[in-house]
């Protein structure tokens, strides 16, 4: 489970054009896309590829300096050896990279205070075996906990477990204690004027990254109707769209306000959702591709971002729409082509929206249908026993032990675990190998050490995120380098085979818990989660068909708990399909189940909103209250796995498409509670995804040169 952005009170703002009713609902593949979930098979391909498409050049740069400038003031005032306790202060650097300044400033403050208390709690523990055991338990739950409540993101609580074992098993001095800690408040300091220091150059660059990453996002939805991967791109555009509305409210101020940049990229936030929400359309209305060249004029739109002289021109066959999505699309891209080439929109009205206290997410967090819960505590788990089995061992450095049981928990099921364990032991083998066979006499200065840390600890953030192996091969001679500042003579290799055991040590006893421990975290929560969100709905839905569906304070709040419980169910979905012990195929016959699910909320919140509607067209109090009654039990069903024994569902009149989809939910419901038999995949899902011949004949709208 990755954790996700933090997430405002209140939900983006919904299409600005009416949805119409399709006569029958689109087909959705047989079973997940590929690519959805983590395959064993497929462990290795990751080692020898690469991941994305560019390297995290400005990463790099930043973790370079943020290490090596306080590694050189400090080494040039007082010492190689307290350069490094300075250097690993720098490490705050690796976080909050893309969240605007505004935020960016407050999470890297945090997080400088964070690693001090891990710090002073691990070296308040030195010399005493279960005492750290204890510290190192509760540090790595806790940090793991926090980090991914208050989505804090990558990495994580791993740092936190790092200096934390670092102080734990360090010899014991009481009386340094406050040196160490300022000297890593010290780099802490560094990392967070580096990380701030683009705030001179490029005041709105995460912002202009995170809108760019929405529209391409956005794309590859477009790209992906009439395909298998329809449900999947839909799923990552609603993310990339959240995320690009978290960043414009996360970077807001009295100042920005009166910006007209700022005001500009608010106006083009409303606009990715326009086209998004027309998508939505197209994709009730239709069961064939969009032509590519929409794709590519919305990713020509996300470069336009940052530089509105780019703005791409739109093809002249938009012109000829002939339906109500693709007279939505048509609108939709000229408005986003229209705001992206305005350097500034200084009328725009900003948009609304509060972001949730810290309080409030931790209760989310430690709800009973949370994952965060399960993987804090494994995590804790794992890094104690690592621990009290270094030190029951005769380990020359036990912190690597510790750490790298830390760093085998960091993918969030056991497939992604051995895939990441997998990748960080080859990567540590080949960073020791380098160092046995071509630096292991080494014995460098204590310039030479500052200049080889920072180049190797940038060169190490520039590729993790493409290839593992190769970041961690360039960040393993790293802490032979800090161990060895302190030792006059040493050589850098002398603790390379010590570094591999250990590593390897780690790296085996957190997949062991991974193994072990809620090996059904995710699928036992998946049906809880499911009932969830068709709870939420529920909500929605009865707002929506009664005529109280406003853009207020209160439909707002409901958009925004229908998302997250979608996301929810999303995400444990998937971390189910790569937990061991045989359980795939159980979370594979859900998949029906959420697929309803996702894009009956998708069509709540894509639905238009009416001030007021005539008494008339409301659905009656007693047909409401069926409703709820029926929507209650298709809840009570997914949570306890049985089929569903709804009563008559009303008729909604003028929702035809919601009604088809809750008539769809109750039925994949039944069918997922039923026993597996020979032939059940193929009977039922055909039955789901394909309508009657005469109606799927009527469904196909002629469609221009939009086909």
């Amino acid at each position: 489970m990755q954790p996700r952005s933090e997430e405002p009170s209140e939900a983006p703002p919904g299409g600005s054009s009416t949805v119409p009713p399709a006569s029958t609902l689109p087909p959705f593949p047989h079973a997940h896309p590929p690519g959805l979930a983590p395959d064993p098979r497929s462990t290795l391909r990751p080692i020898v590829t690469l991941a994305g498409d560019k390297f995290a050049w400005a990463n790099g740069a930043r973790a370079m300096f943020a290490v090596g400038i306080p590694f050189a003031l400090v080494t040039a005032v007082g010492g190689v050896a307290n350069g490094a306790s300075a250097a690993v202060g720098g490490y705050a650097v690796l976080y909050a990279t893309r969240d605007p300044y505004a935020r960016r400033a407050r999470v890297l403050a945090a997080v400088g205070l964070g690693l001090a208390v891990a710090y002073a709690l691990g070296a308040l523990a030195a010399g005493h075996a279960w005492p750290g055991v204890c510290t190192l338990t509760v540090v790595a739950a806790a940090a793991t906990f926090l980090c991914s409540a208050l989505r804090v993101g990558r990495p994580g609580g791993y740092m936190f477990t790092l200096v934390c074992a670092m102080g734990t098993f360090l010899p014991p001095d009481p009386a340094g204690i406050p040196v160490d800690v300022g000297l890593l408040l010290l780099g802490t300091a560094s990392a967070w004027l580096v990380s701030m220091s683009g705030r001179l150059v490029r005041p709105h660059h995460p912002e202009h990254v995170a809108i760019a990453d929405a529209f391409r996002a956005v794309a590859g939805f477009l790209d992906a109707i009439g395909g298998e991967q329809l449900d999947a791109q839909r799923h990552k555009a609603s993310g990339a769209l959240y995320d690009a509305w978290v960043a414009l409210i996360g970077a807001d101020s009295k100042h920005a306000r009166r910006s007209g940049e700022v005001r500009r990229l608010h106006v083009l936030v409303r606009r990715v959702f326009d086209i998004f929400h027309a998508g939505e359309v197209l994709a009730e209305e239709r069961s064939r591709p969009l032509p590519p060249q929409i794709g590519d004029l919305v990713r020509g739109l996300a470069d336009a971002v940052g530089q509105p002289e780019r703005t791409p021109e739109l093809p002249a066959f938009l012109d000829d729409a002939e339906t109500d999505g693709q007279r939505e699309l048509r609108a939709a891209l000229r408005k986003a082509a229209k705001a992206s080439a305005q350097g500034a929109i200084p009328g725009a009205s900003p948009l609304q929206g509060e972001r949730p206290g810290a309080l409030e997410l931790v209760r989310a967090a430690a709800g009973p249908a949370s994952l965060i819960v399960p993987v804090s505590v494994r995590t804790g788990l794992a890094v104690g026993a690592a621990t009290a089995l270094a030190a029951l061992l005769p380990i020359v450095h036990p912190s690597w032990v510790a750490i790298g049981a830390a760093a085998a928990l960091q993918g969030g099921n056991a497939v992604l675990d051995l895939e990441k364990a997998l990748q960080r032991a080859i990567g540590t083998f080949l960073g020791v190998a380098i160092v046995v066979l071509f630096l292991h006499d080494l014995s460098p200065g204590p310039w030479a050490i500052v200049v080889l840390v920072s180049l190797l600890y940038g060169a190490a953030q520039t590729v993790m995120r493409r290839n593992l192996v190769v970041g961690v091969a360039c960040i393993t001679p790293v802490p032979l380098l800090l161990v060895g500042a302190g030792l006059h003579g040493s050589h850098v290799g002398d603790l390379a085979p010590t570094r591999l055991l250990d590593m390897l040590l780690g790296l085996g006893v957190g997949l062991f818990t991974s193994f072990v421990l809620w090996r059904r975290a995710s699928t036992g929560r998946l049906p809880a989660a499911l009932g969830r969100a068709i709870r939420a709905e529920a909500l929605l839905l009865k707002a929506a068909v009664t005529g109280n569906a406003e853009e207020n304070a209160r439909w707002l709040r409901l958009r925004t708990a229908v998302r997250r419980e979608l996301v929810d169910a999303w995400n444990a979905y998937e971390s189910a399909l790569g937990e061991l012990a045989g359980r795939r195929a159980s979370a594979e016959r859900a998949w029906p189940v959420l697929i309803v699910v996702q894009r009956l909320g998708f069509r709540l919140m894509t639905a238009p909103l009416k001030p007021s509607v005539p008494a008339e067209e409301a659905l009656p109090g007693d047909d409401a209250a069926a409703l709820d009654r029926y929507l209650q039990e298709l809840a009570s069903a997914a949570e306890e796995r049985r089929a569903p024994v709804p009563p008559e569902l009303p008729e909604l009149w003028g929702h035809p498409v919601l009604r088809q989809h809750l008539k769809r939910l109750a039925r994949a419901l039944t069918e997922a509670a039923q026993p597996p038999a020979p032939g059940f995949a193929s009977h039922f899902l055909a039955g789901l995804s394909e309508p009657p011949r005469r109606v799927r004949e009527a469904e196909m709208p002629s469609t221009g040169q939009l086909r």
